[in-house]
């Protein structure tokens, strides 16, 4: 992988830490823009001594730079793409230096995976993934597009997990199971049957508790 020139399409601190983390591992430290589409101005400006960044208001597409989004929660990862639509993005993967990923899975675009990631082979990663450090897939499994998986999650192999679903801290997903769209599932939690869409759901075992408004 060589990175010349990245934009980063919205600004979220702990997404560019592990973007640029993830980068420093494979020994790239390519220019940066970052494009604050969202009017976030209660954050800082984001510094690493490493990288020359630059903090934009607005994109200027440039065929030559390669694109990622500077978001982790599903919601806001749509919220941002909605903006570039109409363009052509060389979105690409950003994948930190010790994970591991068999030679059998298949990725689509825009994905983070960060520190200490396993995924087992046959799995299937869609578009603007987020994989948390020290997570685990296993062997068959399906995850949709724009789902989250924080840090320690354990997915077992043939899970389907559907779009813009969150999986959070430490929560463990058995065999077999399925997850709806744009479904929650709490921290810790111990999933040992189907989830539906649009639910909020944690404990162990995995209950649901409240439908998911956003």
């Amino acid at each position: 992988m060589e990175i010349k020139k990245l934009t980063v399409l919205g600004l979220s601190e702990p997404t560019l830490t592990m973007i640029f983390d993830n980068l420093e591992s494979c020994q790239l430290f390519p220019k940066v823009k970052i494009i604050n589409n969202l009017g976030l101005d209660e954050l800082k400006p984001f510094h690493n001594p490493k990288f020359s960044i630059d903090i934009l208001r607005e994109y200027q597409n440039n065929n030559n730079d390669d694109v990622f989004l500077g978001a982790i929660k599903p919601y806001t990862k749509v919220a941002v793409l909605k903006n570039y639509l109409d363009q052509k993005l060389n979105f690409i993967n950003i994948i930190h230096q010790t994970s591991a990923i068999s030679s059998t899975v298949e990725l689509g675009k825009g994905i983070l995976i960060n520190s200490l990631v396993s995924i087992a082979s046959f799995t299937k990663i869609g578009n603007f993934v987020s994989i948390n450090r020290n997570a685990s897939v296993g062997h068959h499994t399906e995850i949709a597009d724009f789902v989250t998986l924080s840090p320690g999650t354990n997915v077992a192999g043939f899970v389907k997990i559907g779009e813009k679903s969150l999986i959070g801290i430490g929560a463990n997903v058995i065999d077999g199971v399925t997850i709806g769209s744009n479904s929650i599932i709490g921290a810790g939690a111990l999933v040992t049957k189907d989830i539906p869409d649009g639910v909020i759901a944690y404990g162990n075992p995995c209950q649901i508790i409240r439908d998911n408004k956003y």
